[in-house]
């Protein structure tokens, strides 16, 4: 099954993940075929691919003295500590399958290649070291084998694991090296810090299931931890999954053409992913809990970096857990795989929080992503500093948009001033400053700008079609986006020729130039999501071939109202015109009952009414309704089987699911949509 998470909702409770094989977002699919592009012919000369044009190359040598390349704090800091590394750096699942190669980034290292940005470059050296290492007394990170990290700290009597990176193989294999370097120690609780699947996936990789019915190993995670985990990733998961293959490069190679890692970190593992029910929640900042003998004071940081946060300091041992809120990244306000928008003001609030209660306190500062931070005044100059940055996104944003800016414009004219913005943990590898801003516009004011003009635009391929009319045909406008790019006007290129390949996506030479500008903009960006979104778009244009978005949530997974929920988003309108259907529900499994009415093209569950005539009605579990409305099962079939009881219409459910348009999950990005 390939799924982000699945959770298993029974009897009232969240129970322990079905595992997957991969998380959905980040891994494999399949690929959808457009029409293959055999190479294009240009009156002014072939175009690159893969390589570096002199334009990329200038901008590139350029930021080599825009940044101080000579400051080399961070790769002592990466490796201080190192006391051991997996005897085979290739973790691999029980089938043999890779799950994740620590040398894959070996490659990045010395001098930054013409395709590469090469303070991009120097991040991705960074996070390519990987290991075991010991970064205070009794305070562990295991690094380099996912994108996330996972820290263990000796209690009195075993391990505390925060955060067990994305999948089951690699915390194993993590929890595995720290038991055979520093002597075996039994899990005694897991710290989970946030509500996003790399920092949760490998909770069974450290865990087994008796551990979590039994509650023998004490699990904390903060308020809306598992309510967020789900439904962030349910219903736009599709959407979602598909832009993720490109904001992270899926099927890039890995080599200086193509992949060099996500900016946070490295690559995703590929293995498998679960979870298990929280046995401690954190609802309120100042809560304090003895764990293992240690004393831990949790700061509840909700709406930063996830929806469902949380920051905590050891005391007794002067540590402080950051969880993905200050890191050596420009974070997102806005993610490009899509998202809610991040408040950064709410951020910057909150680090400003984390320094009242911790700033004087800590030695040692460590997040779920990156390296640690060792020294109070370094540990406040990077809180304070990342703070700064998000604050003045807010700001500066609020101002120029209280001038008449729109988001476009307001993101052409934002830098971040030197002291905060030249510093290598403020850049843009994972985030960027202009999305970021543009993103902070959308929180306040939305998309409307302002300017009736644009209040209601022409669809894409409309205003494709009218544009490459106006300005004289597809001809002419690919010869003026081809003189665009052989002056490095990649930008203009690639907003020119996009109109002649909405307009006819058949066009073979307006997909070659797209792709060959897509292409040197990802050579040249610094954030990592940038270089992706680039790059894979260059490869579908070249090859017509599509990358699948993997099932994020499995329906039959959740509880009926989020199903029911998710089932509404799907249905059809135009086959469900004038259709009214009511059906009864008994959950048998969680014990309650709903009617489901299907009405105006929408589905509405609310609780049963006494004598409420229905179509149908269905003894059912949750699993089950799953199944039917995610298309794995038919409700004939399972009545049929017995499964099932029925009684009326033993057909109405089925007639309301076949009302269900099921997304395609490869849907073209860089090419029109297709019409239905």
């Amino acid at each position: 099954m390939n799924s982000c998470f699945s959770l298993l909702f029974a009897s009232g409770t969240w129970r322990v993940l079905l595992v997957g094989s991969c998380l959905g977002l980040l891994v494999s699919g399949c690929a959808t075929s457009e029409p293959s592009l055999a190479a294009s012919a240009n009156s002014s000369g072939a175009l690159p691919v893969g390589a570096a044009t002199s334009a990329t190359a200038a901008r590139n040598k350029a930021v080599l003295s825009e940044l101080n390349f000579n400051d080399r704090a961070s790769y002592d800091a990466v490796k201080r500590g190192l006391i051991a590394q997996l005897p085979d750096p290739v973790i691999r699942g029980k089938g043999g399958n890779v799950v994740y190669d620590g040398d894959k980034f070996n490659f990045v290292k010395g001098p930054s290649p013409d395709t590469v940005n090469p303070s991009f470059w120097r991040q991705s050296e960074l996070n390519a070291q990987h290991g075991l290492y010991k970064i205070a007394d009794r305070i562990y990170q295991f690094r380099g084998y996912d994108i996330a990290n996972m820290t263990l700290i000796q209690g009195d009597t075993g391990w505390i694991i925060i955060d067990t990176t994305t999948s089951a193989e690699v915390s194993a294999a993590g929890l595995k090296l720290a038991n055979d370097t520093l002597g075996a120690r039994p899990v005694k609780a897991v710290i989970i810090t946030h509500s996003h699947a790399d920092h949760f996936g490998g909770m069974m990789g450290v865990l087994t299931p008796d551990d979590s019915k039994s509650k023998r190993v004490q699990i904390i995670a903060p308020a809306g931890f598992v309510e967020e985990a789900v439904s962030e990733n349910l219903y736009a998961g599709n959407a979602m999954g598909r832009r993720a293959r490109f904001s992270y490069g899926d099927g890039l190679p890995t080599d200086p053409t193509g992949s060099v890692g996500t900016g946070l970190g490295v690559n995703l593992s590929q293995g498998s992913i679960g979870l298990a029910l929280p046995t401690t929640t954190i609802t309120k900042t100042g809560q304090t809990l003895k764990v293992d003998g240690l004393d831990v004071v949790f700061q509840n940081a909700p709406g930063t970096e996830a929806p469902s946060e949380m920051m905590f300091y050891f005391p007794q041992l002067k540590a402080l857990c950051l969880a993905e809120d200050a890191t050596y990244v420009m974070h997102n306000l806005y993610t490009l795989r899509g998202a809610k928008v991040r408040s950064p003001l709410v951020w910057a609030n909150t680090l400003t929080e984390t320094l009242e209660l911790f700033g004087d306190k800590a030695d040692l500062a460590f997040a779920s992503h990156t390296w640690p931070t060792w020294g109070n005044a370094n540990i406040k100059k990077l809180v304070s500093d990342q703070r700064d940055m998000y604050k003045f996104i807010n700001d500066q944003t609020l101002r120029l948009a209280n001038q008449g800016y729109n988001a476009s414009e307001i993101a052409e004219r934002i830098k971040l001033p030197d002291t905060i913005g030249k510093q290598f943990y403020n850049r843009g590898y994972y985030g960027s400053l202009k999305h970021n801003v543009k993103a902070t516009y959308q929180l306040y004011l939305g998309f409307f700008d302002g300017n009736p003009a644009t209040l209601d635009e022409l669809p894409r391929t409309e205003t494709a079609s009218r544009y490459v009319a106006a300005m004289g045909g597809a001809d002419n406008v690919l010869r003026l986006g081809r003189a665009a790019f052989d002056k490095g006007d990649y930008r203009w290129t690639a907003e020119l020729v996009n109109y002649v390949v909405y307009a006819d996506p058949t066009n073979q030479a307006a997909r070659q130039l797209q792709a060959a500008a897509l292409e040197q903009l990802g050579f040249q960006a610094e954030s990592a999501t940038w270089r992706g979104f680039y790059l894979m778009g260059a490869q579908e244009l070249r090859t017509g071939k599509r990358m699948a978005a993997a099932t994020l949530v499995d329906p039959r997974t959740i509880p009926v109202p989020m199903a029911v929920d998710y089932a509404s988003t799907l249905i059809n309108p135009d086959r469900a015109g004038g259709v009214a259907k009511k059906v009864r529900l008994t959950v048998t499994d969680e014990h309650q009952q709903f009617t489901l009415t299907l009405k105006n093209s929408v589905l509405i569950l609310d609780k049963p009414k006494p004598g409420e005539p229905v179509d149908g009605s269905y003894e059912l579990t949750g699993p089950q309704f799953g199944a039917i409305v995610g298309g794995q099962a038919k409700t004939a079939d399972l009545v049929s089987s017995g499964a099932v009881k029925a009684t009326g219409d033993a057909s109405a459910l089925d007639s309301i699911v076949a009302l269900i348009d099921r997304p395609d999950p490869a849907f073209p990005l860089v090419t029109p949509v297709d019409s239905k």
